[in-house]
């Protein structure tokens, strides 16, 4: 994935750091050694996620609203997609520590408010989309870490 660069007024100033962070924690890993073949559901719906926050930010920060309310909806599909793959594709197969079991939690739970909050709104405040998705991205950039580290734990323990 390519390094995005974010522009716009004081909103995108905002979003730039989560945004820039969730795409720089996605690049600085070796996707293919992290996720095994049974994970590449899991890390095909992570790479549509970024995909689709990037192309959402970049509606909303040119004002297009029809676009930024077509790709909210997307993403927020693709949200649960991801979560759901993440569950039923990694999560249950692998071991958690209680303290990442309840971070996993917390991240799904916070996702899960976002998506009902958005994904089927007839009419969307821009700005305050863009507040909510900023606080998500810096959530989400934190448990591709937390993702990251237990894959990577895994794949050690089996070898």
């Amino acid at each position: 994935m390519e390094q995005v660069t974010i522009s716009g007024g004081k909103a995108a100033n905002q979003l730039e750091q989560p945004l820039t962070r969730v795409v720089t924690v996605q690049e600085s890993l070796p996707a293919a050694e992290l996720f095994a073949a049974s994970d590449k559901t899991f890390a095909d719906c992570r790479q549509r996620l970024i995909a689709y926050l990037v192309k959402l930010n970049h509606a909303l920060d040119q004002d297009l609203p029809d676009l930024a309310q077509a790709l909210l909806q997307r993403f927020c599909e693709s949200l649960v997609d991801y979560l759901s793959a993440g569950h039923f594709n990694v999560f249950q197969r692998v071991s958690l520590a209680a303290d990442e079991y309840a971070a996993i939690e917390a991240t799904t739970q916070l996702a899960l408010c976002f998506n009902d909050r958005y994904g089927e709104a007839l009419s969307i405040d821009s700005g305050e989309v863009k507040l909510s998705l900023e606080h998500l991205a810096q959530v989400l950039g934190s448990r591709f870490e937390l993702e990251d580290d237990v894959l990577l734990a895994d794949r050690c323990r089996r070898h």
